[in-house]
């Protein structure tokens, strides 16, 4: 559990047990799934999981928008600015041993 206030971005702390969580998972397990979920599905988790297609080299509008197109209503204007300032380290960058990335 990594609780942060809903409606707010996540800490930086939170980002960097996220991602390091997905790096160990995906490099460990590939073509695993990982599967993340806060109250109502609007805010909190599809914030993490931008960051995260961020990270693996999606662009911020391109990951809005694929969210969106499968979780209605995702994101407010807060954390709408934060992806949008969200400068990533491209700690995801990398692919599976087929050579494949997944992102369902």
């Amino acid at each position: 559990d990594w609780p942060f206030d809903d409606g707010a971005p996540p800490p930086n702390q939170i980002v960097d047990d996220w991602l390091n969580l997905l790096k160990t998972k995906f490099r460990e397990e590939a073509g695993c799934c990982v599967a993340v979920h806060c109250v109502a599905g609007l805010g909190r988790a599809p914030v993490l999981v931008a960051l995260a297609l961020i990270e693996s080299g999606m662009k911020y509008e391109d990951a809005v928008q694929f969210i969106r197109q499968k979780r209605r209503g995702a994101f407010n204007s807060k954390q709408l600015l934060y992806l949008e300032k969200y400068r990533p380290k491209m700690r995801l960058r990398f692919k599976d041993a087929n050579g494949h990335c997944c992102v369902q």
